[in-house]
């Protein structure tokens, strides 16, 4: 997975205000998340505030356009499941 520059990352969390951004109602809400993260959780896939800067666009194109801030569980957990989903669903037409 490539990522965001360090600075694109400190400016959607400054955005985010430390909530998840993610507004996808499949992933369990009806609006935006906004599940309350802590910036020191980064990554950490087991924390209740656990989060991940997320690719709007699949490409991680280092812009804040393109960079949302998602928590792990449920918003990112089902993003990488999805993406899992569709990749072998091609693989098995192909």
């Amino acid at each position: 997975m490539s990522e965001f520059s360090d600075r694109i990352v400190e400016e959607a969390w400054a955005r985010s205000g430390g909530a998840c951004e993610c507004n996808h109602p499949d992933h369990g809400h009806h609006n935006r998340c906004g599940k309350t993260l802590l910036k020191a959780y980064r990554g950490d896939k087991f924390s209740f505030f656990g989060w991940e800067a997320h690719s709007k666009s699949g490409r991680y194109i280092d812009e804040l356009t393109d960079c949302e801030i998602v928590c792990w569980d449920p918003c990112f957990l089902t993003i990488l499941e999805k993406a899992k989903y569709s990749t072998n669903e091609k693989s098995a037409i192909i």
